[in-house]
């Protein structure tokens, strides 16, 4: 793989060749039935038409791993149709995160491994699932990651200001 990335060739299809998947020239692969889909598309690429071929073909788990990569329109009929979405804003936290590890070795003249890296990575992204499904719970939209983390954001940022003397 890291070969491949070397090449700088960057080509999905050469992935798809070497690992014997199916690779979709010139189109979108939401017509595959699978369990889970993980969208690395551009912002809004993935429309109202893509959501209704996923759920035609019994997709469970959408976890969107780019920048907003999906319509308004198609998330609310994921969710509408049973289909657990997991939102950027919450997936995307621990690239974030990762950065913030970094600087925080840095400051500090740490040098943590992978290990440690991966298990404060991980207990973070804990933290942020635990806090959108607490949020989506006390609003009364139980089961809802995506208004979960909408809210728990928004508190997050709102008691920061507060702390900061921001009066309302």
């Amino acid at each position: 793989m890291l070969e491949m990335r070397a090449s700088n060739r960057n080509r999905v299809e050469d992935y798809a060749e070497k690992f014997g998947v199916p690779f979709f020239a010139g189109q979108k692969p939401w017509g595959e039935k699978v369990d889970v889909i993980m969208p690395c598309a551009t912002q809004n690429e993935v429309n109202i038409d893509d959501a209704k071929k996923m759920v035609e073909n019994g997709l469970k788990y959408y976890v969107e791993v780019s920048n907003m990569p999906t319509t308004n329109e198609a998330v609310a009929y994921l969710k509408a149709n049973g289909v657990i979405v997991a939102p950027s804003k919450a997936v995307n936290a621990g690239g974030v995160a990762v950065s913030g590890l970094e600087m925080s070795q840095n400051s500090m003249r740490y040098s943590w491994s992978a290990e440690e890296v991966d298990a404060k990575l991980k207990d973070i992204m804990k933290s942020i699932y635990e806090a959108s499904v607490s949020a989506a719970k006390e609003y009364g939209m139980e089961g809802d990651l995506v208004a979960g983390a909408n809210i728990a954001g928004f508190l997050k940022v709102a008691e920061a200001m507060l702390a900061q003397g921001i009066a309302y």
